[in-house]
């Protein structure tokens, strides 16, 4: 009974310890965010655990839909669309699904990728 014990214990201790972290982006307003969709220029802050390294070696995938350029020191990653319709500006969500995002937070809510795209970069 000990062992069978000991054992849950340690499942359980183990499972906590190495579960993921959601991680979460966030833009500065939905306004700056609907700019940027019309201009075909979309500013994220991306969470302070990815480097400028991470960023780079997922965005070089998704060359034919956007360019980043990541500044490291803020952590803003500024995608330039090649062409700006809704199914490229759709590409972004694999860009942060790559780089373990999960949420997006804009003008203080929480919105989950899908979400984010339907109400705001769909559009």
């Amino acid at each position: 009974m000990k062992h069978l014990l000991f054992g849950i214990l340690f499942f359980v201790t183990g499972s906590i310890s190495f579960a993921q972290t959601a991680n979460s982006a966030s833009c500065p307003s939905s306004k700056t965010l609907k700019e940027g969709v019309v201009s075909g220029k979309i500013e994220v802050t991306l969470p302070n655990q990815l480097s400028s390294e991470d960023v780079a070696s997922y965005a070089k995938y998704y060359e034919p839909f956007f360019n980043v350029d990541f500044n490291s020191k803020n952590h803003v990653a500024t995608f330039q669309m090649v062409s700006n319709t809704p199914d490229s500006r759709r590409v972004i969500l694999r860009f942060l699904s790559a780089n373990q995002i999960q949420s997006v937070m804009v003008d203080g809510k929480s919105y989950q990728l899908q979400d984010f795209y339907q109400n705001f970069l769909e559009k």
